[in-house]
């Protein structure tokens, strides 16, 4: 009878011990996958930036932004103004650390934004990520305006 309940106990351990390693699991791997941002990287545009005929182009790669300016002529080439920046840890703003040298450029400073799957505003403007409906619509429009 020992021999039963003995077995009985080291089946009850192992179940628990299982079960436990199974929750770690799940914990750690919840754990190691905190969104770092890595669903919003990528790259996003405004037309008309900074109330300019000019094309807007965020790129987000981590926790990593930068803001590029081009204008009709040198959407292929290098950009006319460029500023870095990064999210603040609870990422409701971008801190601007590089400002481009455009009097023009307004990247100083902190910005509040607001992210979504699409899209993030900044200070209340729009960029929207290139691969969406609205991003492939306003390039179209960008290069079909710089074509003339």
């Amino acid at each position: 009878m020992s021999v039963i309940r003995t077995t009985r106990r080291t089946r009850t351990k192992i179940a628990v011990s299982i079960g436990a390693l199974a929750a770690s699991s799940l914990i750690l791997t919840a754990c190691g996958s905190s969104d770092s941002g890595d669903n919003r990287d990528g790259t996003y545009y405004i037309k008309d930036v900074n109330g300019t005929s000019d094309l807007g182009q965020l790129v987000v790669k981590g926790n990593s932004v930068s803001h590029h300016e081009y204008s009709c002529d040198g959407v292929y080439e290098e950009p006319d103004v460029t500023s870095t920046g990064e999210f603040n840890k609870d990422q409701s703003q971008i801190i601007w650390t590089v400002a481009g040298d455009d009097p023009r450029n307004k990247r100083t400073g902190s910005e509040p934004i607001a992210i979504s799957d699409t899209s993030i505003s900044i200070s209340g403007s729009a960029y929207v990520r290139d691969n969406s409906d609205a991003g492939k619509a306003l390039l179209d429009g960008f290069k079909a305006k710089c074509k003339k």
